[in-house]
């Protein structure tokens, strides 16, 4: 019986002290397990980008390659390192200037444009460089062409046949009369050439003595100008002038030198000015450039021409393109003309007219080309 006992608790023993081998192990096993939950969180952290880059942080670098940017941390949006400068900055146009530069002092311009923009050319070559006086007057009628038609017997006017503004030609009939004496009709022709200006009678009424109408002819005027005593030494009777009002010249002699009106103290140069077209008008305020000395000079240019730029006198000599910018080196020089040492060749055609368009252009172009 006692046997038994001893037997029963020797196995109760040897389970017990079983258990206590087995529950050991799995503790430690339960401890360790929960020490290594964070590095395994921590390695599904660090994702791998497809390259296998991943930074000290875990960041993935999106492009997957240092190169791709510069010394300051800025992304080559080309994906070339060498379309940036040393800043970083993107050169928009990818080459090592950023664009591609005018040619030095071109201005790109079409006939069709010039002509919009009014401007005008010449041709270099030779010509006078003159020495001038500056003149005042205005144009003034000749005395044969004005004339005032009355009639040649008192009498009643019948008709008038012309009106304010008609041109008239000399010895077409302009009005009819009948003379009081002989009751007798008779005409009056016009005695000049030229065009109405006042009409003064009508049907009807009486011609005695009056003005029934008044004629000018200004196919011909004179250029009057005044001379004053310090003047009147240098001004001649066939001296050469450029009669000038506004933009309108006209090249003339002087033919008359008249003493003034009322004894003033200057005299009257009188010189003819053609006006078959009509473009003056009588009684116009006028200048004139009177030539006192001349010298031949083997190339010259229109004053209108120059233009500075960059502490140069330059011209623009037109191009297959358009112009050109060229510096010039100028000699004597007048009113109008210069002489042209070098830098321009006879032959060679440059802007005149509104030059100063093509200047306005080109500094423009490198203002807008400026970094």
């Amino acid at each position: 019986m006692n046997s038994i006992l001893l037997n029963k608790l020797s196995l109760v023993h040897i389970a017990v002290v079983a258990a206590l081998t087995f529950t050991a192990p799995a503790q430690a096993s339960a401890e360790h397990n929960h020490q290594d939950e964070h590095p395994q969180k921590q390695s599904l952290n660090q994702k791998k980008h497809p390259d296998g880059n991943t930074d000290e942080h875990g960041h993935v670098d999106k492009h997957g390659d240092k190169d791709a940017h510069d010394d300051h941390g800025h992304v080559d949006k080309h994906g070339d390192e060498d379309a940036h400068d040393d800043h970083g900055h993107v050169d928009e146009h990818g080459d090592e200037h950023g664009h591609d530069e005018h040619e030095e002092g071109q201005v790109h311009i079409s006939a069709e444009q010039m002509t919009v923009s009014g401007i005008g050319t010449q041709v270099a070559q030779a010509g006078d460089i003159k020495q001038t006086l500056t003149v005042y007057g205005r144009t003034v009628l000749p005395e044969a062409a004005n004339s005032q038609v009355r009639a040649r017997f008192a009498g009643l006017v019948t008709a008038i046949k012309v009106n304010v503004g008609d041109r008239v030609q000399a010895g077409e009939v302009i009005a009819e009369v009948e003379s009081n004496s002989s009751l007798k009709r008779y005409s009056i022709t016009a005695p000049i050439s030229g065009v109405v200006v006042s009409r003064n009678a009508n049907a009807g009424e009486l011609a005695v003595d009056n003005v029934l109408l008044s004629i000018i002819d200004t196919r011909q005027l004179w250029a009057e100008y005044q001379i004053f005593p310090e003047q009147m030494r240098t001004v001649t009777l066939g001296q050469q002038l450029t009669i000038e009002s506004g933009q309108q010249q006209a090249a003339s002699t002087i033919k008359i030198l008249l003493n003034s009106p009322n004894n003033a103290i200057y005299k009257l140069a009188r010189a003819p000015l053609d006006n078959s077209s009509g473009q003056w008008a009588v009684g116009a305020l006028l200048s004139g450039k009177l030539t006192l000395s001349k010298q031949a000079v083997a190339l010259r240019i229109d004053n209108r021409a120059l233009q500075e730029s960059e502490g140069q006198q330059v011209v623009f000599i037109r191009n297959d393109e358009g112009f050109e910018r060229r510096a010039v080196t100028l000699g004597r020089s007048d009113s109008e003309m210069s002489e042209v040492l070098s830098g321009l060749e006879a032959g060679e055609e440059y802007a005149v007219a509104n030059s100063f368009l093509l200047k306005a252009d080109l500094e423009k172009s490198s203002a807008a080309h400026v970094h």
